[in-house]
């Protein structure tokens, strides 16, 4: 073989050395972009996972039926939905009450001529009532006074009802929930509500007006529900506008 040749033969070598190293870093990048890319993908799927499950837990629990007569959430008739959150330690039934007077409840959008009343009953309850408490020893049984006494149909246990009624903290007087409040009347089965509530309305007659004060056990027990918390003493300003007995058509006060 010849300088010549020889020298061929070695440049050819360097240029065959030089594509085969370029071929290898080639396949090196393309090994680093899998590996980058198959990483950015497991980055993106737990980005978009933690955003669906931030996002579960921050939405707004959904609007709530009315504490009177959201009867599964009560603590005396069954227990709530697990939480995922440490549970707090439950704070002991009120046993004193330093005495207080309701506020008129806040009205979003007045109607007019709210409430309209059955004929015949006292005029008294077209004006919300004004709950005033004793200071002294909290109830523990339950409690009902009658303000008014109505002339109509007596309500029976199983009767469907509406009402007028104002709903406040025993110890505080402060309203968790208020028909009045609403400019709405409230229509429910007295099978539905918490006990205290269906037995403290239960026997009263169309027309009426009755206080009731409900202890824990007969409400919303340890469990509470919405701004009603665990153990919470209630007292209820109930107007009864008509009732409807099983089978019945509804029976308003007597004219």
């Amino acid at each position: 073989m010849t300088g010549k040749d020889r020298r061929r033969q070695i440049a050819r070598e360097r240029y065959e050395r030089r594509l085969q190293a370029r071929a290898a870093a080639r396949a090196k990048a393309r090994q680093r972009w899998t590996i980058g890319g198959a990483a950015a993908a497991v980055v993106a799927v737990v980005a978009i996972v933690l955003a669906f499950t931030l996002t579960g837990n921050n939405k707004p629990a959904a609007s709530e039926s009315s504490p009177v007569a959201d009867a599964a959430a009560s603590g005396a008739g069954s227990s709530g939905a697990a939480s995922s959150a440490p549970a707090s330690p439950t704070p002991p039934p009120p046993t004193h009450a330093d005495g207080c007077t309701s506020k008129p409840s806040v009205v979003a959008s007045p109607i007019a001529n709210f409430p309209i009343i059955p004929g015949g009953v006292d005029p008294a309850l077209k004006v919300e009532p004004t709950v005033t408490i004793p200071a002294g020893t909290v109830p523990i049984t339950l409690q009902t006074k009658d303000l008014i006494v109505g002339t109509g149909e007596t309500v029976q246990a199983d009767d469907t009802v509406t009402v007028n009624y104002l709903g406040l903290n025993y110890v505080d007087c402060t309203e968790f929930d208020s028909s009045w409040a609403h400019s709405q009347e409230a229509t429910f089965q007295l099978s539905q509500v918490v006990p205290g509530f269906g037995q403290g309305v239960t026997g009263m007659k169309v027309g009426g007006r009755r206080q009731i004060v409900i202890p824990p056990s007969l409400g919303y027990g340890t469990e509470g529900s919405g701004s009603i918390t665990p153990n919470e003493e209630l007292v209820f300003v109930v107007d009864v506008l008509a009732t409807t007995h099983t089978s019945a058509s509804p029976t308003p006060a007597a004219s």
